[in-house]
């Protein structure tokens, strides 16, 4: 049977002009004046001088190194100078030296609540663990991520889906379109809710745990004392294998935007502040809940605020996670960490990666897409043949029928303008433009026929065990990302200079898009 294909459309250009962005065009404005000053020069020399520097600027300003321009390059280097400088770029916990505030009120004895020591890296400055309650499904707690600075809320939850690979053709395009049909029922005019993501990882494996169900699941005549080969033989195999097991979990995340018109009047009506907008947020997470389930996509729980502490804690220091397991009594490892304890003890960035506590992480954009049509499952490549400790994260900013279509509407002008104006100066329409163009008159049709429309971005961070030859696996393992994300086929660009702040960019916190 033939399986339905999927098209991505072309990177949306960000140019004013004929692809070109504003500093791209000031750059060959100021170019251009020098040039014309030079010919004042005369003679040869002058020539000579007009065209070199017009030369210069065009290969400065039109020609990526690294999947960047000069004029693209230019902020991330300075931001880069500026962090290292001030220090920014590497950070140690002063968790331990601040210690617990308890207050004694009025001089009694009985003291209130210790407060805890928070200290977090500059890219998670902002963000502040709250706790909230699912009215609708008795009273169970959920953990939120306040941004004080963004002023938004997020909330996370562990998803189960069922064996996608294995269903038919038929049967995934079915559970496609349910997805679709949740992302549709997001994207209203009048909604709260600015982003979802999905964050899918990878964790180190234990191999303990092996251990114990082997035990406990072995013959009752098979004694330790005298155990049989097959016994030997499964112990030594989870031996071998406890260091590459690995565990996938998924991850989905909804975020609460305050700022927006429709979330400040609720918010207000539900009583305002903090509690009121916890009070939206669970309304909007049951919402989500029912609308995944009717998907096929089974929610296992929702975070609670020790559970998002956790996997904080978990995406800086993966391999520390059994010993923090081990050290927790039973009944608080399963729920999470102390919330004040999500953050790394320590964290630095370098131009190229970033060390956090026991591990090396390197993250990456999904800078293109498929070019063609491509199966449902062409992801899997990436999802389920990588053996790196790896995190695949996208971040999804729904946009309302009204906004897309204004949006839609301005693209589709300015790409019949930007066709004249190559026209007119002669300039060759590439394949890509074309494709661009073509793209921007399909998504007119397809918001006119009730089609929901999604800004996203999707990001692959790599980790590896710290120790001696830490880099040199880590380059290793990047690679191998790489080549498995071609196969999808995908196009994955480093965050060269950005790596502490990409880094949130797989933690379930809705980040990754401006």
């Amino acid at each position: 049977m033939h399986e339905e294909g999927y098209r991505f459309a072309p990177h949306p250009a960000r140019g004013v002009l004929l692809g070109l962005r504003i500093p791209q065009l000031a750059g060959l404005v100021l170019a251009a004046g020098l040039a014309l000053a030079s010919l004042r020069l005369g003679g040869l020399g002058g020539l000579a001088l007009a065209l070199a520097i017009l030369v210069i600027a065009s290969a400065l300003l039109l020609v990526p190194l690294r999947g960047h321009t000069l004029e693209q390059w230019a902020p991330i280097l300075a931001r880069f100078a500026v962090e290292r400088h001030s220090g920014r770029a590497r950070f140690r916990s002063e968790a331990a030296q601040l210690g617990h505030v308890v207050a004694l009120p009025g001089g009694e004895l009985e003291p209130l609540r210790p407060s805890e020591p928070w200290s977090l890296p500059a890219e998670l400055a902002e963000i502040e663990l709250l706790e909230g309650e699912l009215s609708r499904y008795e009273g169970a707690r959920f953990g939120v991520a306040k941004d004080a600075r963004a002023l938004t809320f997020t909330a996370a939850m562990r998803v189960q889906g069922e064996a996608f690979a294995l269903l038919s053709g038929a049967e995934r395009a079915e559970r496609l379109a349910d997805y679709g049909a949740v992302l549709c029922a997001l994207a209203r005019d009048e909604c709260a809710v600015r982003r979802v993501a999905w964050i899918e990882r990878t964790l180190p494996g234990d191999g303990d745990a092996l251990g114990d169900h082997l035990l406990q699941a072995k013959r009752a005549d098979a004694s330790l004392d005298d155990p049989p080969e097959e016994l030997v033989s499964y112990l030594q195999l989870i031996g071998r294998a406890g260091d590459v097991a690995q565990e996938h979990e998924l991850t989905f995340a909804l975020q609460l935007d305050s700022r927006r018109p429709a979330a400040r009047r609720q918010v207000a009506r539900l009583g305002g502040g903090d509690a009121g907008a916890l009070e939206l947020l669970a309304c909007e997470l049951g919402q989500l809940v029912e609308l995944l389930d009717r998907a096929g996509m089974r929610v296992g729980g929702v975070l609670t605020r020790r559970g998002l502490a956790a996997q904080i804690k978990d995406a800086y220091d993966p391999w520390g996670r059994r010993a923090r397991a081990r050290r927790l009594d039973p009944a608080l490892a399963a729920d999470g960490v102390a919330p004040h304890t999500a953050g790394p003890a320590a964290r630095e960035e370098d131009f190229s990666h970033v060390a956090s506590d026991g591990a090396l992480h390197c993250t990456l954009w999904a800078a293109e897409w498929p070019r063609f049509d491509v199966r449902a499952l062409f992801l899997q490549p990436l999802l389920m043949d990588t053996q790196a400790t790896r995190t695949v994260a996208m971040c999804m900013e729904l946009v309302g029928p009204s906004q897309a279509i204004r949006a839609a509407e301005r693209a589709a002008t300015e790409t019949a303008t930007e066709q004249s104006l190559r026209s007119r100066v002669g300039q060759r329409t590439s394949q890509r433009q074309r494709k661009r163009d073509q793209a921007a008159s399909e998504r007119e049709r397809e918001l006119a026929e009730g089609h929901a429309a999604v800004r996203y971005a999707a990001y692959v961070t790599v980790s590896v065990a710290a120790g001696a030859d830490a880099l040199d696996r880590l380059e290793a393992d990047v690679s191998r990302v790489e080549l498995e994300a071609k196969r999808a086929p995908l196009r994955l660009q480093r965050m060269w200079g950005q790596q502490a702040e990409a880094f949130t960019y797989g933690l379930p916190l809705c980040r990754g898009l401006r």
